[in-house]
């Protein structure tokens, strides 16, 4: 059993202790503890009875529930008989953040360029982008996407391997290199 799973551990108290750790906005600090009180009592949970114990939109909800799952925070288990949120990942934080999972500014840049919230497929796109180039790289390929109006994830991909093929640095892609 793990640590957090022992009776004897208040996991809502824990949550409000280690904040600055996790790295939590007001949004999804107020949703994960809701989830963990709804949980705790056995309570169903779905997107409704999440916007109605909030007071968030069903669209505020579904983007907190999204980041909360790329952030590997919350995984989501369908069974026959139910839907289960679980927490887990928030209280293993350390092996989240030691794999570079998530950087919030580079879901905030994105969105904000793309002028739209991003879907789950798309930040988990940019995790794992965030785990194999420089954050820089990658905003010089957002940027160079902005420039030829191609705006879509594909583009962004196609951009970064492309440089990394060429074994380009992203000193060498900031002076305008191409080899």
């Amino acid at each position: 059993m793990k640590w957090y799973d022992q009776h004897f551990v208040n996991r809502r108290d824990w949550i409000l202790d280690h904040l600055e750790q996790l790295g939590l906005s007001h949004q999804e600090t107020v949703m994960v503890l809701v989830i963990d009180f709804m949980n705790e009592n056995r309570l169903p949970i779905s997107i409704e009875s999440l916007h109605a114990k909030t007071g968030m939109s069903t669209d505020e909800v579904n983007e907190v529930i999204s980041l909360l799952c790329a952030k590997k925070y919350l995984e989501i288990r369908a069974s026959a008989k139910r839907v289960s949120f679980l927490l887990n990942g928030l209280f293993e934080t350390d092996t989240a953040r030691e794999a570079n999972v998530l950087d919030t500014s580079l879901f905030e840049l994105f969105e904000s360029v793309f002028k739209r919230p991003l879907t789950q497929r798309e930040m988990e796109q940019i995790s794992e982008w965030n785990r194999i180039y420089d954050k820089r790289m990658i905003i010089l390929a957002l940027k160079e996407a902005g420039m030829y109006q191609a705006l879509k994830m594909p583009y962004v991909a196609k951009v970064l391997s492309e440089w990394s093929a060429k074994g380009l640095s992203v000193d060498d892609i900031e002076k305008g290199v191409k080899r």
